[in-house]
């Protein structure tokens, strides 16, 4: 139970906590391109998907940026506030100035990858049920057969369902490319971790 909850911490720090001072952090680094959506990434969420979905899915990222943070004023408040002439000020005015141009970048990047994300929802939910339904069912089977289940086998595939879970979290602030097949790749890997888990629960 202790290596459980040493595991569980970890995760916890690395896959939820850290990006999220990872978000505060990071703007403060001055190259701009670190924040913006890479070309590579826009391209292949077009060739996974089509122009027309991506394109919806940039139109929703752009609707909800807007709601949230232009038409709520919190985008203007803060860049009207490091626009402020402070001669003498060793330079912070400027730091401030890079600093919040950066961190609303990098928002709108964690928004956009949101909605790419949410795209795979649906097919992601039924995929797993219909791997949890299966898990199940062969559960069922190897008991009738007098057969075991591995507490070993699903507490290791419950870990790794977290671990999936905190992954895609990261990598919505990670300063690389997140390429359209990623996401495939993430649900593919949660439903065969739940059907693990489900054939193996005792």
């Amino acid at each position: 139970m202790a290596g459980s909850s040493r595991f569980v911490s970890h995760v916890k720090w690395w896959f939820f906590f850290v990006p999220l001072i990872a978000v505060f952090i990071m703007p403060a680094i001055p190259d701009r391109s670190l924040f913006e959506i890479p070309d590579e990434e826009a391209s292949s969420v077009i060739t996974t998907i089509g122009q027309a979905r991506a394109n919806e899915a940039t139109e929703h990222a752009n609707d909800v940026f807007r709601r949230w943070f232009v038409e709520s004023g919190l985008v203007r408040a803060t860049i009207d506030a490091t626009q402020m002439e402070d001669i003498g000020d060793g330079g912070v005015t400027d730091f401030a100035h890079t600093w919040v141009h950066n961190f609303w970048l990098l928002l709108y990047r964690v928004v956009y990858r949101a909605m790419v994300m949410k795209l795979w929802l649906v097919g992601t939910v039924v995929f797993c049920a219909a791997m949890f339904v299966d898990g199940s069912m062969r559960r069922k089977i190897k008991a009738s057969a007098a057969g075991f289940a591995s507490p070993l086998s699903f507490h290791l595939a419950g870990h790794g369902v977290l671990l999936v879970f905190g992954v895609a979290f990261a990598v919505l602030v990670a300063p690389i490319p997140v390429l359209a097949p990623y996401w495939i790749a993430e649900s593919a890997a949660l439903g065969m971790l739940l059907w693990k888990a489900s054939s193996s629960y005792q």
